[in-house]
């Protein structure tokens, strides 16, 4: 009993040596993190002074309209951008799944957007739709169209679409092409000698076993939309936009452009809260479903 138990403790510090190191990662950029933007929520600040203030900043968060309002363009990108992006990054990967040459030049070609970091990419998407300088505008001058401006404020959320379509679907399809190839090839094989052709396969037998995985994409892109910021600060740089343009974006000018630092870590956690109670409403609803449809 004695040798049991020793093989055991052995076993179990050998399981905590290989877990220490995700462990020391874990807790140093993100449960220390968290905790401090908590503490910091808690506390007034005036310069360099601090003071406890209990849930004072959560109160005025509630009342504060630009927080509430900074939340438009992320609800624009989780009704367009989210379920456009999984509908191409669907069809993407249909098409590449019939594809039986030119395969590491499609996933080439796909991949690479992803690879470019969000500044990078900002960077690169501000010159193209620069109002001096856009290799575009010798285009429209051949069909008659001079002085177009493209950044201005209403454009930039379309832009902001075309940005984030471009840098993620090719990923998002990846992901997508992942869930097929893991779909039984009898199932196609069955369809095919019943007269099934490619589309009839994809409608009715592969898109209905792919709900799970998109589901779980759309609850990613989700919060990415509500997190969106490197786009829009990059464009910030050439078109002005509010202070409050998204939730990100709001709580970085807070912090560093007012030096409301505490304000701006309680705008964090309600971010945060938000994102995880929208995240758990979805989970919840999708599993409801389920299990009806098993009952």
């Amino acid at each position: 009993m004695i040798r049991l138990n020793k093989a055991r403790l052995k076993a179990t510090m050998k399981a905590y040596l290989f877990l220490a190191p995700f462990l020391v990662v874990f807790i140093g950029l993100i449960v220390y993190p968290i905790g401090l933007g908590v503490r910091l929520s808690l506390y007034g600040q005036r310069g360099a002074r601090m003071w406890y203030v209990g849930l004072d900043n959560y109160k005025r968060i509630l009342s504060d309209s630009m927080f509430w309002e900074s939340f438009r363009i992320p609800l624009f990108l989780l009704l367009i951008q989210v379920p456009l992006m999984l509908l191409l990054a669907t069809i993407i990967a249909l098409f590449y799944e019939t594809r039986k040459n030119g395969g590491p030049l499609y996933r080439f070609i796909y991949y690479l957007p992803y690879t470019i970091p969000g500044i990078v990419s900002g960077i690169v998407w501000s010159y193209i739709f620069s109002d001096s300088m856009s290799p575009l505008l010798p285009f429209l001058e051949l069909f008659g169209r001079t002085g177009v401006k493209f950044l201005t404020r209403s454009n930039v959320p379309g832009i902001l679409l075309i940005i984030i379509l471009w840098q993620f679907t090719g990923y998002t399809a990846f992901l997508v092409y992942s869930a097929l190839i893991a779909i039984p090839k009898e199932y196609s094989e069955a369809a095919q000698l019943d007269g099934a052709g490619l589309w009839q396969i994809a409608l009715r037998i592969k898109l209905p076993l792919l709900k799970g995985p998109l589901f779980t994409l759309f609850i990613f892109n989700a919060i990415g939309a509500m997190q969106v910021f490197n786009e829009p600060w990059m464009l910030g740089n050439l078109v002005v936009l509010p202070l409050n343009y998204t939730p990100a974006m709001y709580i970085y000018n807070s912090a560093f452009s007012q030096g409301r630092f505490t304000y701006a870590a309680a705008m964090g956690i309600i971010l945060a809260v938000i994102t995880c109670g929208f995240s758990w409403y979805i989970l919840r609803s999708a599993g409801r479903q389920i299990l009806e449809r098993r009952h």
